[in-house]
């Protein structure tokens, strides 16, 4: 299978995690590299440091709470990062998500599947160029629960049975393609770092599963009609530090979140 991940020239720890954990499990596809380029961040001078450091003792209310917690997360992920050589694989580079050089590569590439890892929101110019489908890991049961930081939010309103994997097919909405495969996250942790680690980790597999279940093929799309779905955005570091002071005990209740009705769709076979 031709496989292409589109993906940043600097992806994070949990999209490094899968995309070497695929590389280094199933060899045996064939793999490239559309690598979005990134703008370095400044380096941060001894007065920046300084500045910052006098800025988290003077205000100790919480607002770095979530910043560490995510630094935290991504030293532990490091440590389960498989090594692979990526200039054993064919790289493309483009400046911009669905740019003419992104559109360029994927032509040139024809790619059976297109893993999005990072690289920012696909227009159907992109994900529609891949032969069987454009796929995405999301860290969240969808389409119960779309959106970003879904671990936290679950923990927020209180609905940590919906805390998983999804991966799905792309299409023009976020989180609302097929299912390929899910996986709900069964664990007794109680911190978000160590409930989020563990989610990672099953993420992988979640996966690997899902490019198996690709690569045999002999599947139909099929419809469990609208459910109630909820979106979720960028975590407020407030809201994080008071729902970890009460150790991570939900602040509301799922039922005052807005919510609109969107299809669950899923592959049977």
């Amino acid at each position: 299978m031709n496989i292409c991940f589109y993906t940043s020239d600097n992806p994070s720890a949990a999209n490094q995690l899968n995309i070497n954990h695929l590389v280094q499990n199933r060899p045996d596809h064939n793999y490239s590299f559309l690598n979005i380029r990134s703008t370095p961040e400044p380096q941060m001078t001894m007065m920046d440091k300084l500045r910052r450091k006098y800025s988290e003792l003077k205000y100790n209310d919480g607002r770095f709470d979530f910043e560490r917690d995510l630094i935290e997360l991504k030293t532990r992920l490091a440590t389960h990062i498989a090594t692979i050589d990526k200039k054993n694989f064919r790289q493309g580079y483009a400046g911009a998500v669905n740019d003419e050089l992104s559109i360029q590569f994927l032509t040139e590439v024809q790619p059976d599947i297109i893993i999005q890892c990072g690289a920012g929101i696909m227009k159907p110019c992109t994900f529609g160029l891949a032969k069987q489908g454009t796929i995405n890991l999301h860290h969240g049961i969808m389409p119960e629960v779309r959106g970003i930081e879904s671990t936290f939010w679950c923990l927020f309103y209180g609905i940590k049975d919906k805390i998983g994997v999804s991966c799905h097919f792309i299409d023009e909405n976020l989180d609302t393609g097929a299912v390929i495969a899910q996986s709900y996250l069964n664990t007794k942790a109680t911190s978000f770092t160590d409930i989020q680690t563990e989610n990672y980790l099953m993420g992988r597999d979640v996966l690997v599963k899902s490019i198996e279940i690709l690569n045999k093929g002999g599947y139909t799309i099929k419809s469990l009609g609208e459910i109630p779905s909820c979106y979720f955005g960028n975590v407020n570091p407030f809201l994080y530090y008071a729902l970890k002071k009460r150790n991570f005990a939900p602040l509301m209740k799922i039922s005052d979140k807005a919510f609109r009705m969107k299809e669950k769709k899923y592959l049977e076979f």
